[in-house]
């Protein structure tokens, strides 16, 4: 188990304690441990003002969705996040209360301009074994193949660029999102199995 992993751990052990301890005294005691961990990962990091949720009910990883959509030339639709200047398929966290499917169709048309049709799943990853610079919150990437039906291209608030890139030919990606090695491994088995990790 590597550090990431004790410190997820050690969170989701706290807040279940936090929420299903019937004893106020443990309550406390699991708060505590939730704090302390909070503030070492703050003394061992450069971001020093690192807030953590602490969640309602059984803690449990989140749901990454992804859409890998082609153009006629084969070439890869990235969206820019216009924070960091890095690149990744277009999507985003789950909503509660819509499917993977309607998820995905949604974070396209809302980063992108274009609506699309769901062909697959192609992958399914764990990014504590993936995305090395994932953050503490440990999250399932979910990558759909997609079809575009309708709209242009066009920027949000969540996207500064959209554009298509060969696939040997990727921009600097936020490797947080997706890694050049997962676009590869989506883009290759797309009309194919499921990768899962």
């Amino acid at each position: 188990m590597d550090s990431k992993q004790f410190f997820q751990k050690l969170l989701a052990i706290s807040n279940s304690g936090i929420n299903y301890s019937k004893d106020p005294y443990d309550v406390e005691r699991f708060n505590e441990i939730f704090d302390i961990t909070q503030e070492f990962i703050n003394s061992q990091t450069n971001n020093k003002n690192l807030t953590l949720e602490k969640e309602a009910g059984y803690p449990t990883p989140k749901i990454d969705i992804r859409a890998l959509i082609l153009d006629k030339d084969n070439k890869v639709l990235l969206v820019e996040d216009p924070k960091t200047k890095s690149w990744s398929l277009p999507g985003g966290f789950a909503d509660v209360g819509t499917s993977p499917v309607e998820n995905v169709v949604k974070e396209v048309i809302e980063e992108t301009g274009l609506s699309v049709s769901v062909s697959n799943l192609i992958a399914v990853y764990d990014t504590n074994k993936s995305n090395p610079e994932n953050s503490l919150a440990h999250y399932y990437k979910l990558v759909y193949y997609c079809k575009r039906l309708s709209g242009n291209l066009t920027t949000s608030i969540e996207t500064s660029s959209v554009q298509y890139f060969n696939i040997d030919q990727l921009p600097k990606l936020s490797t947080k999102r997706i890694t050049e090695k997962q676009i590869r491994e989506c883009f290759n088995n797309r009309e194919s199995k499921t990768i899962i990790e």
